[in-house]
């Protein structure tokens, strides 16, 4: 779905500055600029009408619209869950920071049953990569208060001991939601069903997992927050623990550390790199990133 608003001249140029390293080659000469990104499309016409596609479009597009206090359109139509888990009560499953140079990999298992329906469709529970930074705060904390949730979070530190020992992501995954999955059904008395959303086909996520003792009944599902509301929950709850530990990752570093893998984290990696050289990436990156290959050379 796209969204759209129109900028004022003397608003468009706070805009321009914040997606700069962003920006794409034009040669349309109805358009002023375009920025992009693997989550977003934002294109910039000489009328001031700004235009935001992808899958991160609407969250992009609410932060400049509250910001400029602007109408803010709905929100992407969401699934109505009518499938066949809707009326079970499921443990779900889902994982965040897998795409961040800075900071932990979290995996959160919950547990949702229709009875949680209204408090979810209170707070507008939903994919966590359509909400802001401050919205997935404001439902995780509401969220954690009134659900059964396991959450685990890998430091820095520990994935990049495992990837020198020759785990590779999708098995660093496999073996924290397995963990996550079995506390789960240890402390919950009756469910359903367990959904977790699909990172890897079924036989290499239990072949990751031959030296463990893994829980087998699992429906594989991608996007599995559309497929029911507790996978979305777990996805919101992985996120607001991630984005608690960035906090304090960044407090501790004396700098904010930038979420993803683009422009912005090259460039704060770069200048950590300069003032601080390269044993603290060990503590709060995961090196396993090609980033590093620029950044240190």
């Amino acid at each position: 779905m796209n969204y759209e608003l129109t900028l004022a001249p003397h608003d468009l140029e706070r805009f321009i500055t914040y997606y700069r390293s962003f920006k794409e080659q034009n040669d349309d000469p109805r358009i002023l600029h375009v920025f992009k990104t693997d989550d977003f499309r934002i294109t910039v016409y000489n009328s001031g009408k700004t235009l935001f596609q992808g899958k991160n479009a609407f969250s992009e597009y609410e932060v400049w619209a509250r910001h400029f206090g602007l109408e803010i359109e709905s929100i992407p139509d969401e699934t109505a869950y009518q499938n066949q888990y809707f009326d079970k009560r499921v443990i779900g499953s889902d994982e965040v920071g897998t795409g961040d140079l800075f900071g932990p990999i979290v995996v959160c298992a919950a547990y949702v049953t229709p009875k949680d329906y209204p408090l979810l469709d209170e707070l507008r529970v939903r994919d966590s990569k359509t909400l802001s930074d401050q919205q997935i705060k404001e439902i995780g904390s509401k969220l954690i208060e009134n659900l059964s949730y396991h959450v685990l979070v890998l430091p820095p530190e520990k994935f990049n001991e495992l990837t020198s020992q020759g785990f590779n992501m999708n098995k660093i995954k496999a073996y924290l939601h397995n963990h996550a999955i079995k506390k789960m059904v240890k402390q919950t008395a009756q469910f359903d069903n367990v959904i977790v959303d699909e990172f890897c086909s079924k036989e290499n996520y239990f072949s990751y997992l031959a030296n463990e003792d893994p829980y087998q009944k699992i429906n594989f599902h991608i996007k599995g927050e559309s497929i029911h509301k507790a996978v979305a929950v777990a996805s919101i709850i992985a996120r607001y623990k991630f984005l608690l530990e960035m906090d304090r990752l960044s407090q501790e570093t004396g700098i904010v550390l930038p979420k993803g893998s683009g422009a912005p984290a090259d460039a704060i990696a770069k200048l950590i790199f300069l003032q601080r050289g390269k044993d603290i990436f060990s503590k709060i990156a995961k090196l396993n990133f090609k980033n590093f290959e620029r950044i240190f050379n």
